[in-house]
This record gives C-alpha cells, sequence and structure tokens, in this order.
C-alpha cells in the first residue's frame, strides 16, 4: 500500500484578546508575560491590534500564562481562531474559520493533545474530513467526505498510521484463501462484508470481480471492476480484467468471434492496461486476437 500523509489545517497560534492591556506593553520574561518594567507576571486581559488599529486578537493571562478563551480576528473582522488555554497550552475546544467566517476545523485539545474527533469544513460548510485522536495521536477511523455527502476515503488509523480496521482486514483475507480454494461464491460473500464496513478500497472490488468472473458472472465483474477504477484511475491489474471480462461477455455464450464493434471497449481497457505498464502475455494475446486496431505482429 502506498505511504499515506494526511496533512491537517494548523490551528494558529498568535496570542491576542480584548483587554486594557496592549500586548505591545508585556513582554516575555522567563517565559512569562510581564508588564514592561514591572517585576511580577502579569494578569488580565489583553489586546493585539492590526496596524490600522483593528483588533487582530484578545485572551487573558494569568500569572504570566494564557489562561481560557484566545480569539483571533481577520483584518475584515472575522474571526479567524477560537482556541482554551490552561498554563498557556491548548486545553479544550479549538475552532479555526475561514474569512468568510465558515468553521473550517473544530476539535479538543487535553493538555495541549488532541483528543476525540476534529471535524475539517469546506468553505461552504460541508463536512470535509472527520479523523479521531486520543493522547495526541491518530486512532481509529478517518473519513473524507465529498461536498455532496459521498464517502471518498476511508481508513483506520493504528498509533498515527493509516491502514484498515481488523474486521476488514480479516474478512479480506478469509476471502483471499476462500477464492485459492476456488470457494468464490463464499469469498464474493466476505467480499459484500468488507465493502459494507469500507466501500473505497479499490482491491476489494477488484477481488469480489475476480471472483464474480471466475464464477462466469461477467456483468457483474465489469461493475465491481468499474468501481475499482474509479476509485484508483491508474489500477492497471482493473483495465486488463475489465477487458477481459467484457470479452467473456460474448464469448462465454458461443461468441467466440466478437466483431470489432462489440471488443472495442475491451480493447481500450486492455491498451489503456499496455499504457499504464502491463506487459502480460495474456493482454498480448487478447491485443492480437480481439483488437486489429492495437494488433502488432507476435516474434
Amino acid at each position: 500500500m502506498k505511504k499515506l500523509t494526511f496533512t491537517f489545517f494548523a490551528l494558529l497560534l498568535t496570542f491576542s484578546t480584548f483587554g486594557q492591556t496592549n500586548i505591545n506593553d508585556l513582554e516575555k520574561v522567563e517565559g512569562l508575560w510581564t508588564k514592561k518594567g514591572a517585576t511580577s507576571p502579569y494578569t488580565g486581559e489583553f489586546i493585539e491590534t492590526f496596524e490600522n488599529g483593528k483588533t487582530k486578537g484578545t485572551g487573558n493571562f494569568v500569572k504570566g500564562q494564557l489562561e481560557e478563551l484566545r480569539i483571533q480576528f481577520f483584518e475584515n473582522g472575522q474571526k479567524r481562531t477560537e482556541k482554551f488555554y490552561k498554563a498557556s497550552y491548548p486545553h479544550g475546544i479549538a475552532k479555526e474559520f475561514y474569512e468568510n467566517g465558515t468553521l473550517k476545523q473544530v476539535g479538543e485539545f487535553a493538555d495541549n493533545k488532541e483528543t476525540g474527533i476534529w471535524t475539517i469544513y469546506y468553505e461552504t460548510g460541508e463536512k470535509h474530513v472527520e479523523s479521531t485522536f486520543v493522547n495526541g495521536v491518530q486512532q481509529g477511523d478517518y473519513m473524507e467526505y465529498s461536498k455532496d455527502g459521498k464517502l471518498l476515503v476511508k481508513y483506520y488509523f493504528v498509533n498515527g498510521k493509516a491502514s484498515y480496521s481488523e474486521e476488514f482486514m480479516k474478512l479480506t483475507k478469509d476471502a483471499i484463501e476462500l477464492s485459492r480454494q476456488f470457494k468464490n461464491e463464499e469469498a464474493i460473500k466476505l467480499y459484500d462484508k468488507a465493502i459494507e464496513l469500507n466501500p473505497t478500497v479499490a482491491q476489494a472490488y477488484f477481488n469480489r470481480g475476480a471472483c464474480k468472473g471466475n464464477n462466469f458472472d461477467f456483468e457483474g465483474a465489469i461493475k465491481d471492476y468499474d468501481k475499482a477504477i474509479e476509485l484508483n484511475p491508474e489500477y492497471m491489474e482493473a483495465y486488463g480484467n475489465r477487458g477481459n471480462a467484457k470479452i467473456n461477455t460474448f464469448t462465454s455464450k458461443g461468441n467466440l468471434h466478437p466483431t470489432p464493434e462489440q471488443t472495442e471497449s475491451a480493447c481500450e481497457d486492455f491498451q489503456r492496461a499496455v499504457s499504464l505498464g502491463d506487459t502480460t502475455i495474456g493482454t498480448e494475446d487478447m491485443i492480437y486476437i480481439h483488437c486489429k486496431k492495437y494488433k502488432k505482429k507476435k516474434k
């Protein structure tokens, strides 16, 4: 499986809030915010401003450390972030917003570590990503959605690494073993369950399609290869298998010499597989037999 890297929108950590003291009148002394010229850390509200005087942020210090709600603003007056702090570290609900005012990301910190469900939204308000953290480490389900709510990607994180759930992995492993024993019907049932758990894994559809093809359900196989290619447009093997299934819809019914019009779509699949690196004898043979347009003389 390709190594996956997931990047989340960073929550900005600049300091500012409504209050009587401007942040420019404070300085850090041994890590604690202190009024310039004072001998003890500052306690109270503070404000940070843009050069034009508009409020850039507000917050509260207790003995020189950030506490409670910290708010930042865009120059247009919209909120940029809302984040709760405890002893200068994020602790509690954290929100980030788009410049148009819609929510961009929301989640929770516990002692400076992400915890629970974090959600990222499109600028138009629809849910984009939902993931789960435990003690600052990504664990459990990770899901990406299209703007119309369609599930695009689903992974299961284990200690920060993307994988699939134990149940999904077991179902697919058992299905592969059944298919090796030519128990295709039983394997298909397990793939059905696996796909119900996670409908975004191209290989599950590919494997189920292969089982259906072995069971002479070529139409069903084609539909599964269609889905595998939809999920992974560069799935070389899926193009090759789909081309074979398309040819087999004719030859399995006694039409051993389908017309070029009937094989056109299959030949396009074979050619696409070749363009992606397919050098198998089976694909070469199918092109030679059925695809005059792409046929090359065999050595």
